[in-house]
């Protein structure tokens, strides 16, 4: 057997509630599905993800380690399970108990939990009553939470109604070797158009001075955003799809970049407007 390197994040296998015994792991070893390790992600995102039901801030008090049985690659191989005892200091999302347990691991996502120190969860409350967390769960350390925590704890008063918001920039200069160590220039594209289609509804904001646009008060539901541009568009990072649901109180967060410079694609999206469905790794 070959003990795997807890921690490498495979985050496909355990977002159901079940845990089979043999847990098999697919060759690209990446996180995927509704569940992608994608960097920094604000709160308003991550307390509402599908995968996300548990949400507290609490001290670890105990761990219990265990070994699991996966298939890598079609061979045997074990890792490193963690079954960590936490004590809440605070809830916002699915927890009313003073003490929970956090499953972490059994694939290769699992999130390096220490005993005697304090994190701000993201989980998914499994049938057991156990609360699974991964790498890509959003899960930090209380020290670095603290605009995490500045938003969950006003969940309460906060108004009705979900947010879209981002940035739009446009290239300056064309791709070039130079820019492989470094940031491409860009300037805001102010006065940009954003529509964002809604089901009752359809939204249109313009971006400011600075690059941003934002919409607030937005009704729950299913939404398409689409830049208005017949230039090349895209979004970097690739951070959610443009047809996303929105949930009350929840944000989406999108960065588009122009590119001028491109290559001028056939595909139109909604409207007859260029979508930026097509998105840059």
């Amino acid at each position: 057997m070959v003990r795997t390197v807890f921690g490498f994040c495979v985050c496909l296998v355990l977002i159901c509630t079940c845990q089979p015994q043999m847990t098999v792991i697919p060759k690209d070893h990446a996180c995927e599905g509704d569940n992608p390790c994608t960097g920094d992600v604000p709160a308003c995102e991550s307390a509402w993800r599908p995968y996300v039901s548990s949400v507290f801030w609490g001290r670890v008090v105990g761990i219990r380690e265990e070994d699991a049985s996966i298939l890598l690659d079609g061979k045997k191989a074990l890792t490193e399970k963690l079954h960590v005892t936490f004590e809440v200091q605070e809830s916002y999302i699915g927890v009313q108990e003073k003490r929970v347990t956090v499953t972490s691991g059994g694939d290769l996502c699992g999130y390096p939990f220490s005993e005697g120190h304090e994190y701000l969860v993201y989980g998914k409350r499994l049938q057991s009553g156990e609360i699974y967390v991964s790498l890509c769960s959003g899960t930090k350390w209380k020290s670095e939470a603290g605009e995490d925590l500045k938003y969950l704890r006003a969940l309460s008063t906060a108004p009705r109604g979900g947010t879209v918001y981002g940035t739009v920039f446009r290239y300056k200069e064309p791709t070039s070797p130079r820019h492989a160590m470094a940031l491409r220039p860009g300037i805001a594209a102010v006065g940009q158009k954003i529509t964002i289609y809604g089901p009752n509804q359809n939204y249109e904001v313009a971006v400011d001075s600075r690059g941003k646009f934002q919409i607030s008060a937005l009704p729950a539901g299913p939404y398409t955003i689409a830049l208005n541009s017949e230039e090349t568009v895209n979004i970097l990072p690739p951070h959610l799809p443009t047809t996303f649901n929105l949930v009350d109180k929840s944000c989406a967060r999108f960065n588009f970049w122009i590119d001028p410079f491109a290559k001028k694609e056939s595909g139109f999206g909604r409207g007859g407007v260029i979508s930026p469905a097509r998105k840059i790794p």
